[in-house]
């Protein structure tokens, strides 16, 4: 993120679905070695579509290099745990 206002920050958007209540959500971005670099909401989400947002910074609040990152999107049901990844490129 370089501050300009424009793409400064990725929208992840996911949906949950046949939940009977809310469920633990986790929204974690990896580097390309598996090291996490920063976890967004780790919250419980009912049925639904939800949008997560990430500004290229880790939990430390530090710019991440320019690359490409992993999105996981993990949900735990009664079924098990589900998960999602896509790959996000950072530039700047």
């Amino acid at each position: 993120t370089d501050g300009d206002g424009v793409n400064d920050e990725v929208v992840i958007a996911y949906d949950v679905l046949h939940l009977t209540q809310a469920v633990p959500v986790t929204v974690d971005i990896f580097d390309l070695s598996g090291r996490r670099v920063a976890r967004l909401n780790p919250t419980g989400q009912a049925s639904g579509r939800h949008l997560s947002r990430w500004d290229g910074h880790d939990d430390d609040g530090n710019t991440v290099p320019p690359g490409v990152y992993l999105v996981h999107v993990e949900v735990d049901t009664d079924q098990g745990t589900q998960r999602s990844s896509r790959a996000v490129c950072v530039a700047y």
